[in-house]
């Protein structure tokens, strides 16, 4: 039986701010798996603030994140002296070789879930079930620059979602912002978590530069971290009767 669900002003705020968080970081992870390491791209983070700014949209929360953290703390501290131009170079070719898929034995299997999911190819049955995903949200998803099932597509997915959500918490929007929240934990569980952990570790192992293996540490606990703090809320909204019967 559904109940009418009243939360505080106090309530939404908090869960549009965690919503919104959550897409920042999301949007944050997709551009460092989609964009070469440019210059520009350097200058944003040898800026003191990067970390920081990491740790404050997690809430302080950072549990197994604080590796990754100190990775990436390391990397910036130790580019202050050097050109924005060789930072991004070196980064480049670490890089290539995570993301790039050039030839076995010269970095992991391309980031994409129809390869890490025992397909080995590009464009398989999971490909089909995330753009499925994508469509059936009717949120608009821009996939000009990556195929469906790439980790960057992915997370951009999950940002997009942690947005209307957000939005919806804003209006007050219980029934919308559960929906979001909702299809946010689905696809977390069907797909990040079935694969992106994985390559992570693997990421992890591989990656030459502090950058890339804090990215790969604070990607993989962040996705652990989310689910669970997603749990208790859905269970809440579920046991009123938010999604229905």
């Amino acid at each position: 039986m559904r109940e009418d669900i009243h939360l505080t002003e106090e309530e939404t705020l908090l869960l549009g701010n965690q919503a919104e968080n959550r897409s920042r970081i999301y949007m944050l992870l997709s551009t460092f798996y989609t964009q070469r390491p440019r210059k520009e791209f350097v200058e944003k983070l040898k800026k003191d603030e990067f970390v920081e700014n990491l740790k404050i949209a997690i809430l302080g929360d950072e549990g197994e994140m604080k590796e990754g953290l100190k990775n990436l703390e390391l990397f910036v501290n130790s580019i202050k002296d050097i050109s924005e131009m060789e930072v991004a170079k070196n980064l480049s070719v670490d890089f290539t070789r995570l993301f790039g898929g050039i030839k076995k034995g010269y970095g992991p299997p391309p980031p994409y879930e129809s390869v890490w999911r025992s397909e080995g190819r590009i464009m398989g049955e999971w490909t089909e079930d995330v753009l499925r995903e994508y469509y059936e949200a009717g949120i608009g998803i821009d996939l000009s620059d990556e195929l469906p099932d790439s980790i960057g597509a992915e997370m951009k997915f999950m940002a997009l979602l942690s947005y209307h959500e957000a939005e919806a918490w804003r209006k007050n929007d219980v029934s919308n912002a559960s929906r979001f929240l909702q299809m946010e934990q689905q696809f977390l569980n069907e797909h990040l978590l079935q694969w992106i952990p994985e390559f992570c570790i693997r990421m992890e192992e591989e990656a030459k530069s502090s950058f890339y293996k804090g990215i790969a540490i604070f990607t993989r606990e962040f996705i652990k971290l989310v689910i669970g703090s997603n749990e208790p809320l859905l269970l809440f909204f579920k046991n009123r009767g938010a999604f229905g019967s």
